[in-house]
């Protein structure tokens, strides 16, 4: 990436009781427009281009779903000083304070080097969340019929492959179902089995819930999905 100076110094943007957001690092990038996106860059993108805008933290006690809470919050500053695309600088919960922090640094980037990222996603792909904290209980749910687990902490992974239809399900004959189909070049699709992802985001119409089947929900931002995925362990 570019060599940026590289301007070392911190504002605070939002305190209230325990929760803060920071700006840890902001760059000499100035008089951006505000953004309209905010996604996650993939390891394949060429970031040649990319220009770091700002390094912003976020913090909350530490409670059983703090991720998008804390995504949120530096979405917004983020967005709001010009930045368009992030990566994860580090994630963490407990310590001293017993607090959940995320750490992202902020870009801005050409409209063209957005699109190549979204390229760069895996297709066909579905994720499943349970529960965000280890403690939590695991959850059950089916698929094609067959029982599976989700250990909290954890996300299940499902591919999905030309003729070969799946369907998840949850609770029994009066739960929930989904049934997915491959199509070529499908974006990812995220699903919550617990609510984690799924809290209702002022001003932020593309979070929140895009699709609900009872005990089964869609998560209809992407860049939040991708960020469980990568904070989240794997659990099948």
């Amino acid at each position: 990436m570019k060599s940026i100076i590289f301007l070392f110094t911190t504002f605070t943007t939002f305190n209230l009781f325990s929760q803060s957001v920071d700006v840890l690092i902001k760059s000499e990038v100035r008089n951006l427009q505000e953004a309209t996106v905010f996604t996650i860059l993939e390891p394949k993108t060429d970031t040649s281009q990319v220009k770091f805008v700002a390094r912003i933290q976020a913090k909350d006690k530490n409670k059983k779903s703090n991720i998008e809470f804390l995504y949120s919050e530096i979405r917004k500053e983020a967005t709001k000083i010009g930045a368009n695309c992030f990566k994860i600088k580090s994630f963490e919960r407990g310590g001293k304070r017993n607090e959940a922090i995320l750490i992202l640094d902020c870009y801005v980037s050409q409209d063209s080097t957005i699109k190549q990222n979204k390229e760069n996603r895996e297709k066909n792909v579905i994720y499943i969340f349970g529960g965000e904290r280890e403690d939590d209980n695991s959850i059950s749910f089916k698929i094609n019929g067959e029982e599976k687990q989700i250990k909290s902490g954890t996300y299940y992974k499902v591919i999905l492959n030309p003729n070969e239809p799946i369907t998840i399900s949850k609770g029994g004959i009066t739960g929930a179902s989904a049934v997915l189909n491959w199509e070529k070049d499908k974006e990812p699709i995220f699903y919550s089995l617990s609510g984690l992802g799924l809290a209702s985001l002022n001003n932020q119409p593309t979070f929140g819930l895009a699709f609900t089947s009872g005990s089964i929900n869609k998560i209809s931002n992407n860049s939040l999905g991708l960020l469980l995925t990568k904070l989240l362990k794997q659990g099948n």
